[in-house]
């Protein structure tokens, strides 16, 4: 596939969305206005930006037009997972993946936000220097 074909993507990462995108050799490639949406960060001048937070990002070689990026590369470029089923259209995004890396390494959970059962939002820091369990289960 050399050629660009354009087809709806669903993408799990932070929330699902919908969004239209181009392919190219198998990769997404998503519009500039469509990056921060779906990762959570703005491209600038600078590169990949979150607050005043800064990455670094250049722009593969096969880059197409001025407007249309490559998400994968985006997503590696923070640092996220990605999983790609292509026939499904379908792309999970781990954007939490570096942030689990720094808790191992840090021995200290991340301030998760959940709700409780009575459907409150609680953050675990409430609870600092008390001891903690979480409980995660599913129906199916």
């Amino acid at each position: 596939m050399n050629q660009l074909d354009k087809k709806n993507l669903t993408i799990l990462s932070d929330d699902a969305s919908e969004i239209e995108v181009l392919w190219k050799d198998g990769k997404p490639l998503i519009n500039q206005d469509d990056i921060k949406r779906i990762l959570g960060w703005e491209l600038k001048a600078e590169g990949l930006c979150k607050d005043n937070v800064c990455v670094p990002f250049s722009v593969s070689d096969d880059h197409v037009g001025s407007e249309f990026f490559d998400l994968l590369q985006l997503a590696e470029t923070l640092g996220f997972s990605t999983v790609l089923d292509y026939e499904s259209n379908f792309l999970a995004i781990d954007t939490f993946s570096a942030l689990r890396a720094s808790a191992l390494s840090d021995k200290k959970a991340p301030d998760i936000k959940l709700p409780d059962i009575d459907g409150n939002v609680r953050f675990l820091s409430e609870w600092s220097d008390k001891k903690k369990l979480l409980v995660a289960f599913s129906s199916w």
